[in-house]
């Protein structure tokens, strides 16, 4: 079952940063509070390490992970923030790092490679609302990202943002041969530069929400945060049956579009999405690109 936190929990609760900020389990974040203007210090411990994971049904890949999942937890800050982050790097093979799109920063400084076994902790003050990608910055960046490094955070402005629903959507595909009977993804580099994709997917997992839908309630706002992780595919988001009552650029309030009922996220990029739905059904959510969407990136709202 996903995990969702209370649909109106008090302002101060957002001080419980670590409990509060990486959602590792659901990517369904529940009710959302005006937050504190006090700036905050939060504390992301990540550890690269390679697992094997569900990525389609009865389909399975060794991934290189941010703490196991593909993709990795969701890090939530306000504006004025200060992120810190510990990254162990448990691979014993080569070096990995965390770039974050939301910094402004040296990348030969924060985003540094940390090496096998070491453990480097580097911070940055976090400036723009908005949602964003983070990904291993490590090279081939490419394969990393292919690989599974990726996840997303999102930025709050000040005063927070109204109360609403709110889901994450990190969308990126998986390259490779199917071997084992079809039961497990033989990923590649040379597949990543040369080959379309096996798989497309919302949340590391082709056709998830297909067989497990999204519950939400008819007449209740919600706001889809939309990472593309690529490495190489952007998301050309679409809810069928719906018109986005606004959609945000990066996630940012002050760019703003109104009446749009498909808007295309760049790899790299995200985009935050508002919209209610007026009667209850199914409604499927997909990358207007068919062609990827019939690969796994399509998935259900049910509004009930």
């Amino acid at each position: 079952m996903p995990f969702r936190q209370p649909k109106s929990r008090p302002a101060a609760s957002r001080r419980l940063r670590l409990a509060a900020t990486l959602v590792t389990a659901s990517f369904a974040l529940g009710g959302v509070a005006a937050a504190s203007a006090a700036a905050d210090v939060v504390e992301v411990k990540l550890t690269a390490k390679h697992k094997k994971v569900k990525i389609a049904p009865g389909v399975h890949m060794k991934a290189w992970t941010f703490n196991g999942t593909v993709p990795g937890p969701v890090v939530r800050a306000d504006v004025g923030d200060t992120v810190e982050v510990r990254l162990h790097n448990a691979d014993q093979h080569m070096a990995h790092s965390v770039d974050f799109h939301a910094a402004q920063v040296s990348p030969q400084v924060v985003f540094r490679d940390v090496a096998p076994g070491a453990t480097e902790t580097v911070s940055f003050e976090v400036n723009q609302p908005g949602v964003f990608l983070y990904h291993c910055g490590t090279s081939p960046v490419l394969q990393h990202i292919g690989m599974g490094m990726y996840g997303a955070i999102i930025v709050d402005p000040i005063g927070g943002r109204p109360p609403a629903n709110e889901t994450v959507l990190v969308q990126s595909e998986f390259y490779g041969k199917l071997k084992n009977k079809g039961k497990t993804l033989k990923s590649s580099y040379k597949a990543m530069r040369t080959k379309d994709p096996k798989y497309t997917a919302f949340n590391g997992k082709a056709f998830r929400y297909q067989r497990h839908p999204i519950d939400v309630e008819v007449g209740e706002p919600q706001r889809v945060y939309v990472v593309a992780a690529g490495p190489t595919l952007g998301s050309d988001f679409h809810v069928v049956g719906e018109i986005f009552d606004a959609v945000q650029v990066d996630g940012n309030p002050a760019n703003v579009l109104t009446g749009v009922s498909t808007y295309g996220v760049p790899a790299g990029g995200a985009s935050l999405f508002e919209l209610t739905f007026d009667e209850p059904g199914s409604y499927p959510f997909v990358t207007h690109a068919f062609r990827w969407a019939d690969a796994g990136a399509l998935g259900l709202f049910r509004a009930e």
